[in-house]
């Protein structure tokens, strides 16, 4: 007997323990929260923390003063919990968030199966059905996160694995509480309490240091753009062109592939931006790049070189194709400037692209390379502009 009370206050102990590190964990998730507001999905998994912390508030009540209906809202308010990481998790990850019905109707089921069970007094049947909703919400987090294209680093591969065995763990305990209830409740120190009480413990950690690590990728990815990223037309900038065009060169020259460089300046953008106002050569800039960007191949890279300069780097590709390119490009653009507003169209002047072409000769350096290019380009604007010229 004092053998089963002494486990007895241990279970309560734990479940106290459980409580305060889940409340550490509500507080980490506010604080990140607080400190990111407009990373989508945080403020979700702040309201999970504390309806988590709620829940195991109400489980020690109920230890305390053993009144069912605790057990059932505790139940009730974990999966709502699980909701609001879900919701947060898709946010997060640019998925659509959960709509209003979803949501409300997977809680108003959780409250209607526990309003019942509660009713004709079948305790077992709120652990069943709380376990069967635990595991499901838990197996779709796992799926998305698993899932995502996107999501293929150790952070997020972990976070779905620990949601995937967590659906495994409710699975098995709602298999077990459809024949014995008491095996699986929280407070029983005969059952499987403590390994249970332990591994909420283990996952509730786990999950808010993947919630941590997550954003702080996030946050790494958005310096990562903005460093390699031009801000206004969102094209890379010149220093990620030179580590990108090293790259490239070392393929051309092991294959033995042609590569070919445009270096592009967009006609009379001066007299634009100083008669018609920065914020049109702004609207200048944005879709001439907008125009590239689909022109271009994807495997073609295209940055901002400096003010109204563009360069396009062009693998696989021989100076005779890079011509055709771009004068693709400098058709596309001609027609697309005509239509930026009225105000161009009554300019004494035509906004358009000059282009110089050069393709990469044996062991040449870049800065012969780009020279080249340039000299193609300038010979384009004195022989009247809005035309391509190939280097000799």
């Amino acid at each position: 007997m004092d053998n089963n009370k002494n486990m007895q206050f241990d279970i309560r102990t734990l479940l106290v323990a459980v409580t305060l590190a889940t409340a550490f964990c509500a507080g980490a998730r506010l604080l990140l929260w607080r400190m990111h507001p407009t990373i989508p999905g945080l403020g979700r998994w702040a309201l999970a923390g504390g309806c988590a912390v709620i829940s195991f508030v109400l489980i020690l009540s109920y230890g305390i003063l053993h009144w069912q209906p605790f057990l059932s809202l505790a139940q009730v308010s974990i999966v709502i919990g699980l909701l609001m990481s879900w919701d947060g998790f898709r946010r997060f990850i640019d998925k659509p968030a959960l709509t209003t019905p979803v949501l409300l109707g997977i809680t108003a089921a959780g409250l209607i199966w526990a309003a019942i069970a509660q009713a004709q007094h079948f305790a077992g049947a709120v652990v069943v059905g709380n376990a069967f909703l635990v595991a499901t919400l838990s197996f779709l987090i796992a799926r998305d996160l698993l899932l995502w294209p996107k999501g293929n680093t150790p952070v997020i591969r972990s976070t779905g694995g620990v949601f995937a065995i967590n659906g495994i763990i409710f699975l098995i305990r709602a298999v077990v509480a459809l024949d014995s209830p008491q095996t699986v409740d929280l407070l029983n120190p005969d059952g499987v309490a403590a390994a249970m009480l332990l591994w909420l413990l283990c996952s509730m950690i786990a999950i808010t240091l993947g919630m941590v690590l997550m954003t702080t990728e996030h946050l790494q990815s958005v310096l990562n753009n903005q460093a390699n990223h031009d801000p206004l037309t969102g094209a890379l900038n010149r220093r990620s062109f030179g580590v990108l065009y090293e790259q490239a060169a070392v393929h051309s020259r092991r294959h033995q592939l042609p590569l070919s460089v445009l270096m592009i300046d967009l006609d009379n953008f001066k007299q634009a931006n100083d008669q018609l106002g920065h914020d049109f050569g702004d609207k200048v800039l944005c879709s001439f790049v907008a125009v590239a960007q689909k022109v271009l191949r994807e495997d073609d890279v295209f940055c901002r070189f400096g003010g109204e300069e563009f360069v396009a780097l062009l693998p696989s590709t021989s100076s005779e194709t890079a011509l055709v390119v771009a004068d693709r490009l400098r058709s596309a653009f001609a027609i697309d400037s005509a239509s930026l507003g009225a105000k161009v169209n009554h300019a004494p002047f035509a906004i358009t692209a000059s282009i110089g072409i050069a393709e990469l000769e044996q062991d040449e350096r870049f800065e012969s390379f780009i020279r080249r290019a340039d000299t193609a380009l300038y010979r384009a604007k004195d022989n009247g502009r809005n035309r391509c010229e190939k280097a000799g």
